[in-house]
């Protein structure tokens, strides 16, 4: 070979290896089976590129590049993803934090639907980071923490006003005891006079009650004898003759009813009433033959009855 050959040759194969190298570190790998898909963010938080693509922790692709549209106000995010992986138009590229550093990964949320061919678009997620979450968690402590001082002061200045408001009515009670007592002293005089009356009443109405007891008493002597004329009264001999009446109307009743006597054959036998309806029945037919020939019951002649 020729220098010249050998020196072109070399500078091909270093160019070569100079483009291949620079697309490897920019993400693309041309010696893999790769499908190409993309997603859009409006806002990619920091995502780099060869930020990896994973699923449940599982590594399936990375990130290769990162193409902003000015126009939409999006970001395209293109990813390198192993061919036999197969994605839907269901699946979900989500942003996610990676771990305590802060750095970013692309989670699939594998769906079911219909396949996605090479080149096709993912829907984008976010996943709140962990510092947004317990951010979020704090907040309602925070709040809650804010409410207590706030119900704390607001107690104090109660405290504080009920302070106040009870110097003032020990004030005034002390103020009204004084009061009272300078009454008392200026009516001492009238206080004693009202007791003395009192006194004078109730002596009095002990009188009266002498009195009123001398009065009551015949009263309730004449109402005791005449409870005791009463119980003189024989009406234990009254209620036994009648209890006596009484039984002797149940015997009857009980004769009657057991068929004893004209009044329980009546009561038991019905041959009276019928022999009485027959009687009748004669009498009525007698009557009216009577009325329909009388010459064959009453005969009167002036000359002689015929033969």
């Amino acid at each position: 070979m020729r220098k010249e050959f050998k020196v072109g040759l070399l500078g091909a194969v270093a160019l070569a290896v100079f483009y291949f190298g620079f697309n490897f570190l920019k993400g693309s790998d041309l010696f893999s089976t790769e499908n190409d898909y993309s997603v859009n963010f409006e806002d990619v938080q920091g995502l780099a590129v060869s930020s990896p693509v994973t699923f449940n922790g599982v590594n399936l692709g990375r990130v290769s590049s990162l193409e902003p549209d000015f126009k939409s106000g999006k970001i395209k995010v293109n990813l390198l993803i192993k061919r036999d992986i197969t994605l839907t138009d269901k699946t979900e590229a989500v942003l996610a934090d990676d771990g305590l550093l802060g750095g970013k990964v692309l989670k699939l949320v594998l769906k079911p639907g219909k396949a996605l061919a090479d080149g096709g678009v993912l829907i984008a997620g976010i996943q709140p980071g962990m510092i947004n979450t317990l951010t979020g968690k704090l907040d309602p402590t925070l709040q809650n923490a804010d409410s207590l001082m706030i119900s704390v002061t607001k107690v104090a200045k109660d405290f504080q006003n009920s302070g106040q408001a009870l110097k003032i009515l020990l004030a005034s009670a002390q103020q009204s005891t004084q009061g009272v007592n300078a009454i008392l002293g200026s009516n001492a005089k009238n206080v004693s006079q009202i007791v003395a009356n009192a006194s004078l009443l109730s002596a009095n109405l002990n009188t009266m009650a002498k009195g009123l007891e001398s009065q009551i008493s015949p009263i309730l002597s004449g109402a005791k004898a005449t409870t005791d004329s009463l119980n003189k009264l024989q009406l234990s001999q009254t209620l036994a003759n009648l209890n006596k009446g009484i039984n002797s109307l149940d015997n009857i009743l009980a004769d009657i009813n057991s068929n004893k006597g004209t009044l329980g054959k009546l009561k038991g036998d019905d041959s009276l009433y019928l022999n009485l309806d027959k009687t009748a029945s004669s009498l009525n037919a007698l009557l009216a033959d009577m009325k329909a020939n009388p010459k064959r019951y009453v005969h009167f002649s002036l000359f002689g009855r015929k033969k």
